[in-house]
């Protein structure tokens, strides 16, 4: 996991925490927050790792495609 998923996730559960209520604020565990910030790091590193897995067959792609011998027209 990166920094920045990491710096990403506790930006985004802080915001939450911010939009919360007092009132919701104090029913919820600190915790809990923390379980969020987990599971946002997760979901963000899996989005990351599709990503890359997306970009690296673009890749291999364009390679096979170089690869080929020109005709010369």
């Amino acid at each position: 996991m990166t920094d920045e998923t990491e710096e990403l996730a506790e930006k985004v559960v802080a915001t939450f925490k911010h939009n919360l209520s007092d009132a919701a604020r104090e029913q919820i565990r600190e915790a809990d927050f923390n379980e969020l910030t987990l599971m946002i790091r997760e979901a963000l590193s899996e989005e990351l790792a599709r990503a890359t897995e997306m970009l690296e067959e673009v890749v291999r792609k364009l390679r096979s495609e170089t690869d080929k011998p020109e005709i010369g027209l």
